[in-house]
């Protein structure tokens, strides 16, 4: 079983969930040494290495290769995975994260705003995106 850390859309448990077929069990969690970053033109975000940054997000837990399979599939050819280490309010826990690997000039020199993504994106997520990858993953 794999832990892994997120930072952006998969923050919220319906899509979470909606994209791993069960209730994902989390944590509220810390990154250090990376910063989460907007993306142009896009409505999600990117971590990227940064020294004396960090990442507030969640630890999504135990997860099995299939759900693993899905949100790499999901997050797409921009991120790679890399094992991380996270701590929540009483541990440090093992993870893996999907780091931006496209080029810096994608991003934006700001944070990515949770607040604006759930009034402007979320439903849309919610009812068409995640449908459309998890049955757009068992097809291909």
């Amino acid at each position: 079983m794999i832990n892994v850390f997120v930072y952006g859309s998969l923050l919220f448990p319906e899509i979470a969930d909606g994209l791993c077929g069960q209730t994902v069990k989390s944590e509220v969690a810390t990154l250090k040494g990376f910063a989460r970053v907007a993306i142009k033109g896009a409505d999600y975000p990117a971590i990227i290495p940064m020294k004396n940054s960090e990442v507030k997000g969640k630890v999504l837990l135990h997860l099995n290769e299939k759900a693993i399979g899905l949100l790499a599939f999901y997050e797409g050819n921009e991120y790679k995975i890399v094992p991380v280490e996270v701590e929540t309010d009483s541990l440090i826990i093992n993870a893996i994260a999907f780091v931006w690997k496209a080029g810096y000039e994608f991003l934006e020199d700001f944070d990515w705003n949770k607040a604006q993504f759930k009034s402007e994106s979320l439903e849309f997520y919610r009812d068409e995106i995640i449908p459309a990858t998890v049955k757009e993953y068992y097809n291909q």
